[in-house]
């Protein structure tokens, strides 16, 4: 029996295959029992997630893109799947979940490769490190990275830009890079660039910001995933 009147924090992961349709019938309807079940706060965290979701796809219907194998959503839900818990199958974490169903829904091989593109946030020429140190409420933080190292962010609110340095960070192992993203409170994180080469004083890597964005930094393959993949080695808000 469900209880009303506790959160359920893994019904927010369901949202992800929820809004993708990759669930069979009787488990959309268990979760949507769920969700009615659910309190106040853990439904509208559903709601909003679906919406968010769909409403990502939806704009991705410009995107050319190759159809999937019919296997290749079978194989991913698989591999983030769990043992089954009150007839749902467990989900992995959600932004892996996120990003298998996205990359489910747009194809793999040139429409992944697509979709990379149009969704990056890409580096405004207008604005440069020296412009961002420039500017009177200049904030400079540090995050620890998990391997070894320092992230160093220098943020201006004002100019709504950053500058992203390592000290002492590793290079990833070979055949991987590391990829920044941008983590708004609510929806899917936003790619910033895959770091091709590791960022110094002299080279910093520039972006620009929301007041409400975290800067996380995942190690994915060298071109970069549409979506994280792994669990960040490092994040930190920027506001």
């Amino acid at each position: 029996m469900i209880d009303a009147e506790s959160p359920d924090p893994e019904l927010l992961d369901l949202a992800f295959p929820y809004a993708m349709d990759a669930v069979t019938d009787r488990e959309r309807a268990i979760i949507e029992q769920r969700v009615d079940a659910a309190d106040g706060a853990t439904a509208a965290a559903f709601d909003d997630t679906v919406r968010g979701v769909r409403e990502t796809l939806a704009a991705m219907t410009v995107v050319d893109s190759v159809a999937p194998p019919a296997e290749l959503e079978a194989t991913i839900l698989a591999a983030i799947d769990g043992p089954a818990v009150g007839g749902l199958r467990r989900t992995g974490p959600r932004w892996l979940a996120a990003a298998a169903a996205l990359v489910v829904a747009v194809g793999v091989g040139a429409g992944a490769a697509v979709l990379l593109g149009r969704d990056t946030v890409q580096t405004s020429p207008d604005i440069t490190a020296q412009l961002v140190q420039e500017q009177a409420d200049t904030r400079t933080r540090a995050a620890t990275v998990e391997g070894g190292g320092t992230l160093l962010v220098t943020t201006s609110a004002q100019l709504g830009a950053a500058t992203v340095t390592f000290d002492g960070v590793p290079a990833p192992e070979q055949g991987r890079s590391y990829q920044l993203w941008l983590v708004p409170p609510e929806g899917p994180p936003r790619s910033v660039g895959v770091l091709a080469q590791l960022p110094t004083p002299d080279a910093p890597f520039v972006t620009r910001f929301q007041p409400t964005d975290a800067l996380a930094m995942t190690i994915e393959p060298p071109g970069g995933s549409p979506l994280p993949t792994t669990t960040p080695v490092t994040a930190l808000v920027l506001g």
